[in-house]
Formats: C-alpha cells, sequence, structure tokens
C-alpha cells in the first residue's frame, strides 16, 4: 500500500512504516507545520488526516472522503483560548486549544491511518464538525 504525504506542501509517497516514522520525524523537527497523509492524491477525496502543529500545541482533521463528514481531535473540552496555525499557503489560522491532544497522540494516530489502509484513528477522541 502507498500513501502521499505531504509535509507543508512538499509532497512526497509513503510505501511503508519506516517511510511514515521518517517523516513524522522530520515534521516534529519543525517549529509549525501543516502535515497531510492521504490514500488519494486530493485530500477530498480522502480519506484523509491532517494534523496542524505550532510548538506543542497540535491538532487533528479526519476527512473520510465519501460522505463528505469532517471531525477535529477533540482535547481538553474546558481549555480556553485559541493557538495559531501557519498553513502551507501562508495563511494564519486560529483554532480551539480544546482541540489541542499531545504531538505523540498525533504521530500514533498517523501510524494506525497507514495501517488501517486510512480508516479514522480510535486512538483519538473526535467530534464532527
Amino acid at each position: 500500500m502507498s500513501m502521499e504525504l505531504n509535509l507543508h506542501g512538499e509532497a512526497r509517497a509513503i510505501d511503508s512504516i519506516a517511510a511514515l516514522e521518517q517523516a513524522l520525524q522530520q515534521a516534529r523537527a519543525l517549529a509549525q507545520c501543516e502535515l497531510w497523509l492521504t490514500q488519494a492524491t486530493d485530500a477530498e477525496q480522502g480519506p484523509a488526516l491532517c494534523m496542524l502543529r505550532n510548538g506543542g500545541n497540535a491538532w487533528l482533521m479526519y476527512l473520510s472522503g465519501q460522505d463528505d463528514l469532517s471531525y477535529h481531535s477533540l482535547g481538553d473540552e474546558e481549555a480556553d483560548g485559541a493557538c495559531s496555525y501557519l498553513l502551507t499557503n501562508g495563511q494564519v489560522d486560529e483554532y480551539p486549544e480544546a482541540w489541542c491532544i499531545d504531538v505523540e497522540q498525533c504521530q500514533r494516530a498517523f501510524l494506525a491511518f497507514f495501517k488501517t489502509g486510512g480508516a479514522q484513528p480510535a486512538v483519538i477522541a473526535w467530534e464532527a464538525d
């Protein structure tokens, strides 16, 4: 199985857990990043998993691609405030800190997504958008 990984605008094929782990380490070295892992070349065709990260803050978005449903990770629901994220296109967006989860959790979700061929990772609490 092969998936496409796009790290802040640079796409590459991922055909093994080892290749994915290496890419996740590269992403972790960046202060901020937008990271996509997709089964199709177009994320909207899904399934797709996206992580936005700014330092210690990170959250995930899952797109099923079939039923147009999307989900975001759910962290501490009582967390106040928002965190800004730099997108690949240069835009800066803000999202609630309540969506933030640990970067390690995000990485486990990417591994689970790859291993299951694009299923929504069960290692994350999700909320429908």
